[in-house]
């Protein structure tokens, strides 16, 4: 069996996501439901009772995490979208399907350990936990109630519809509210309608910015400093909170352009679409970022700056636009380049603030840093399912992954890594290391390196 959490960190909500990645094979990754049941309150010496079943409704896939059915009243869960019953002790439904489930124990006096999925043992790690009924706390104050209510009200009725208006929300907190009410209806099942040709807009080109967010390019900005001082630490709030916010975008860019990628061939044209699989893990991601935008731009008026005070740069959206011909590309280049580098450089900067006194900050870095392992291993696991799936023959997605960033990243992929992090998201050092972009001296020495290792290979 594999270590969970301490039962304690488990209080806080009666239902968490347990994220899981197999050590030995990188592109296997699960969801897991852990519900908790609490004991009657006239019990004596009772303890809360805990089952598990897997993230995915075996009849389309859908996730479960918002079944609405309160897990203390009964251990039977209904999947949100066409309400078929599961029952969480045996994953048994009265429609004849069943869905997985896995068995848990409590050892050493307070600690949640369970069986792990499929047949590969202990090899399975938490990458992340979170708790369902975790939400983000209250937007950012520049968006009139009205404001929001009149854009959901006039939205087209699908996800890719909903996707292309957070798109060109006229504030970031209209972005936000967008993104929250989208996440809402699809996790209720209320909104599953992926798209619809004849009524969803066009896509936009690129997100809406007021005119009075000024935007230079990319190198022009403010240097943000080592965090010593109160302004240097705004910097890199503000900073933050505008990649974050561009986050959000790149999350409903990746459904409201690929939801019809077929995924056969590396020009998405043959093949089964992709699955909701990476419909519900993008949402979960723009969700997650517009929570990261909330609590920096919250951190960032405490100490005195609004967002949109200082300048910007869209270098993020520039890479949006470079992979917007191909999924494969897309996730190589914004989740495991740009969103791993993420994960080198938070701590650096959590341990600076911590280090001036700024107790604060930290703690919003971290529950950042936190958040961005699982989304690394989103792109991971849907750039590897990629591979996997060309015809007539697979790709390698280590070969492909650097082939990419020769072709569709500028520059080096600079250290030094986190490589704890990355491994935990499923990048280890044969991913990264040695790698350069288009043009450089280094991708082309590095192509002719790998193309001689393939042709000795296949000579041997």
């Amino acid at each position: 069996m594999i270590f969970v959490a301490p039962v304690a960190d488990l209080a806080d909500s009666a239902r968490h996501v347990v994220a899981l990645r197999s050590w030995r094979n990188p592109s296997q990754h699960d969801s897991v439901l852990v519900y908790r049941r609490d004991p009657h309150p006239g019990a004596l010496n009772a303890q809360p009772e805990f089952y598990s079943i897997a993230n995915e409704c075996p009849h389309l896939g859908l996730p479960l995490e918002d079944d609405g059915v309160d897990p203390r009243t009964g251990p039977v869960i209904i999947c949100p979208f066409h309400n078929l019953d599961f029952g969480l002790d045996t994953g048994a439904s009265s429609s004849g399907m069943r869905a997985c489930t896995f068995a848990l124990e409590v050892r050493n006096g307070g600690e949640l350990w369970m069986e792990p999925p499929g047949d590969l043992g202990d090899d399975y790690r938490v990458i992340g936990i979170r708790s369902v009924s975790e939400r983000a706390s209250s937007s950012p104050s520049s968006c009139r109630p009205s404001q929001v209510v009149s854009l959901i009200l006039l939205l087209p009725r699908t996800i890719v519809a909903y996707c292309r208006h957070v798109l060109v929300a006229p504030t970031p907190a209209a972005k936000v509210a967008l993104v929250r009410r989208l996440v809402s209806l699809f996790r209720s099942g209320t909104l599953s309608r992926l798209a619809d040709p004849l009524t969803d807009p066009p896509h936009p080109f690129e997100p809406y910015r007021a005119p009075t967010v000024k935007t230079v390019a990319s190198g022009q900005t403010a240097r943000l400093g080592r965090g010593g001082s109160v302004e240097s630490r705004v910097r890199l709030l503000h900073a933050l909170a505008n990649i974050e916010l561009f986050a959000i975008d790149l999350a409903v860019d990746h459904i409201g352009r690929f939801f019809d990628w077929r995924v056969a061939s590396l020009d998405g044209r043959e093949g089964k679409r992709i699955g909701w699989g990476f419909v519900g893990d993008f949402l979960k991601v723009a969700e997650d970022e517009a929570k990261h935008f909330t609590i920096l731009s919250e951190r960032l008026e405490q100490l005195g700056c609004t967002y949109g005070s200082l300048s910007v740069h869209n270098g993020l959206w520039e890479s949006a636009t470079q992979t917007s011909h191909s999924l494969l590309s897309r996730l190589a280049i914004v989740a495991l380049v740009h969103e791993a580098r993420g994960l080198d450089t938070n701590p650096t900067q959590i341990r600076r603030c911590r280090a001036a006194g700024d107790e604060e900050t930290a703690r919003v870095l971290e529950i950042v840093h936190a958040d961005e392992i699982c989304h690394v291993a989103f792109g991971h696991r849907h750039f590897t399912a990629l591979c996997a799936s060309q015809l007539p023959v697979p790709l390698d997605p280590v070969t492909q992954f650097r082939a990419e960033v020769r072709a569709h990243f500028f520059g080096a992929v600079r250290g030094p890594f986190n490589e704890a992090d990355r491994a935990r998201a499923g990048l280890g050092g044969e991913w990264y290391e040695g790698l350069s972009g288009r043009g450089s001296a280094a991708a082309r020495k590095g192509e002719e390196k790998e193309a001689a290792a393939r042709g000795g290979g296949k000579e041997a």
